[in-house]
Formats: structure tokens, sequence, C-alpha cells
């Protein structure tokens, strides 16, 4: 298939998702199409309010969807001073508004928060990506389609820096429930501790990209939350335009 291709059948795919007409979808969409293996990566990236975008990856075999990913990102200055920015996140799901507390929690102790509510006017610097979704179907893991997203998913973020940028990016670490594949299940996804060895496996693979794994409370205090992510800051150097 031919990028266009692949455009019209992620459309077909997320249309529910996205709530906008075709022609806005495109209109609105950045889009990327790169070929690694034997696999297609498309990577779209659309406006949710102004200085805040939602990210999609998506990764095809032929026609048949075997890995996704998904992510918000913004300028560190609008994530953080923004209140349109801060509601658009938090209130998106239970996990974005976790990321949320731990990016500020773990990086700016000492910063108000929600910083926006508190009118002050410092000057912050970086990029932030939350990786909100990410699952590769069974029979096609092991194959580093994961860390091939999660790459990709960061040079787009950092499309618009010329040389480098300082990267912040936090991932929710809970198992993710499969929709397409032989994988697919209809189930929502409740939260469970039967599911931390899952936690724990994703914590491990992320500390090999550097990331830091974090608890939000002790086990003992445990309400419910979601409570493993993966925080990451650093340099990163601008090797290519997408």
């Amino acid at each position: 298939m031919n990028k266009q291709e692949y455009m019209n059948r992620t459309y077909t795919l997320l249309r529910s998702f996205l709530q906008c007409s075709y022609a806005d979808f495109c209109e609105k969409t950045d889009v990327v199409m790169e070929q690694i293996q034997a696999w297609t990566y498309l990577i779209l990236v659309y406006p949710m309010v102004s200085g805040l975008e939602r990210g999609i990856l998506l990764v095809f075999d032929h026609e048949q969807v075997i890995a996704d990913l998904a992510f918000m990102h913004g300028h560190l200055d609008d994530v953080l001073k923004k209140e349109s920015v801060y509601d658009a996140i938090t209130l998106d799901s239970d996990w974005s508004n976790l990321e949320y507390y731990t990016l500020c929690h773990y990086y700016f102790p000492d910063l108000d928060y929600p910083y926006c509510h508190s009118k002050k006017e410092e000057n912050f610097s970086g990029e932030v990506v939350f990786f909100t979704n990410a699952y590769v179907t069974k029979s096609y893991r092991k194959q580093g389609i994961f860390f091939s997203m999660l790459d990709i998913s960061k040079e787009m973020v950092c499309r618009q820096m010329e040389t480098s940028c300082l990267l912040y990016a936090v991932f929710a670490l809970d198992p993710d429930i499969p929709c397409y594949g032989p994988d697919t299940t209809n189930e929502p996804y409740y939260y469970s501790m039967k599911d931390e060895p899952t936690r724990i496996l994703n914590k491990s693979i992320l500390e090999k990209r550097g990331y830091i794994g974090i608890r939000l409370e002790d086990e003992e205090e445990n309400d419910g939350s979601k409570l493993w992510y993966a925080l990451l800051k650093g340099k990163r150097q601008i090797n290519q335009c997408l």
C-alpha cells in the first residue's frame, strides 16, 4: 500500500476516536510513514488544544495492524503554564492525570501544583511527551518493534528542533488491552494488583532505555490508583528532520 492507502485505513480504524471528518483529518494532521525491516510505521500528530498535540503510531504488516502507540506532546512551558493544556491532559484519563502529576512531583517538586493555577510567570524550556498507550501483538514481540516505535515518536516530538532539545518523557506502565488481531479482547481494563508482574516487566523494559520507575505511593496505602510510571529526562540530539 502507498501512504494514502495507509492514511485511509488509519482513518477508518480511528474514526470514532478522532471524531472529525476525513477532510479535517488530512488537513490538520502531520503524517510520516517509515519502513523498518518488513513493517510499515505510520505516525500522525494532530492538535488537541493550543500548545498540545496528540500522536498516534500504528505499525502494519501489510494490511494488518500489529502494534500501536499513543502520546500527548507539548512544550514544557505550555504544559506547566496553560490551564487549557493542564485540563486536556488531566481530564483525558486517570492514567494521563497521574502522568502529569508524576512529572511535576518528581521533576518540579518546589513548584505550586498545578503551576497553571498559581499565575506565576517563570519560563521553562524543553519538550514533554506523555505516553498513554503502547501495545505489540504477542506474535510480534521480541522483534524490536516497541523500541522502534519509541524512537520514531521521540523524533516526531522533537521535529521542530534544529540541533538538540531537553526531553521529558512519562510512561504509564499498566498493561494495555489489545483491540486488533488475534489478541483482541472486548473486556474493559480495571486496575488490579494481579497485574503487578506485568507492570514490573514494563518498568524493566523501559529501564533499558534510561527510564526510572516511579511508584506513587506505598502498597499498603494503595487506593486503587495506577501506581507505576516510568520517567526520563535527557538531552536529545536531532539527527534528521522527519
